[in-house]
């Protein structure tokens, strides 16, 4: 006689597709954190070449930092600065060669490097817009203030800073990942580096803040985030770097005046990591 083949009972193929669902619910978060963590290493891969880029422009500038800042190359053709792609983004991109690097993949990246990206205020280039942002105060340029706590944010009279500007460039940040607001796939690329080390830490901004610039990355790194240094290398900070105002839970705050503010950068040797904006750091 001819053996016939049993099929699967309707509770047998229940039992699979159960024990599938549930295989597959463990690896899901699984392959969800390696995807994460692969973004991350890519960041702080990109990081490190920008952090380079850095170094070779200041080799090929008489040791002078690379301006944060862009302006009008030819205002007769068009007066708006934003529309130019000249700010320290561009000046360093003939040594990394990459657009898409100065984007962190844990955030995304802007869909067309020919167009205007239009935010609240202006209409920008993408060297305007990185997600990936140059410490302006600290690192960048420095200002002929002379007290600890009025030259905040840079302004008048300020001026690039030389790579042998630093005391100790292995804690100096540089560069970091920023969130602006609501905004999903891009930033500003620059940060001011006092008002960063200050912000409200149990609230996320809607529009632009440079208080939150810094901090609202968390939304992606926790309490742990991405830098890259004034001597080149990159690492990972953790979010004692910031003296933290609370809201909601004004209890907790660390800083209500930028007397008390400054008072804790002194004491917790912040400023080693932020950098001074006035002259003589």
């Amino acid at each position: 006689m001819q053996n016939r083949r049993r099929a699967f009972t309707l509770i047998e193929l229940l039992v699979v597709i159960a024990i599938i669902a549930i295989l597959a619910a463990m690896l899901f978060p699984v392959y969800a954190q390696a995807k994460s963590a692969a973004k991350v290493s890519t960041s702080l891969s990109g990081l490190k070449q920008m952090a380079l880029g850095l170094h070779i422009y200041a080799s090929d500038y008489d040791d002078m930092i690379a301006p944060e800042y862009g302006w009008a190359e030819n205002p007769a053709v068009d007066p708006n600065q934003y529309h130019y792609n000249n700010t320290w983004v561009g000046k360093i991109f003939p040594y990394v060669k990459s657009k898409p690097i100065y984007f962190d993949k844990t955030i995304g990246e802007i869909s067309d490097y020919d167009m205007l990206y239009q935010d609240p205020y202006y209409t920008y280039t993408w060297a305007w817009i990185t997600t990936f942002s140059m410490n302006t105060d600290g690192y960048s340029r420095t200002t002929t203030a002379t007290n600890a706590c009025t030259g905040a944010g840079g302004g008048a009279g300020s001026s690039s800073r030389s790579m042998t500007a630093f005391e100790d460039p292995t804690k100096r940040l540089a560069i970091t990942p920023t969130r602006y607001g609501s905004i999903s796939n891009w930033s500003w690329m620059r940060f001011l580096a006092v008002q960063a080390a200050w912000p409200t830490a149990d609230r996320y901004a809607n529009t632009f803040s440079w208080y939150q610039l810094v901090f609202d990355a968390r939304k992606q790194y926790g309490t742990r985030f991405l830098g890259a240094y004034a001597d080149g290398h990159a690492a990972k900070f953790g979010n004692d770097k910031f003296v933290k105002y609370y809201e909601d839970n004004p209890g907790q705050t660390e800083a209500n005046t930028f007397a008390e503010f400054c008072a804790q950068m002194d004491a917790r040797n912040l400023w080693t990591f932020w950098g001074k904006p006035w002259s003589g750091d």
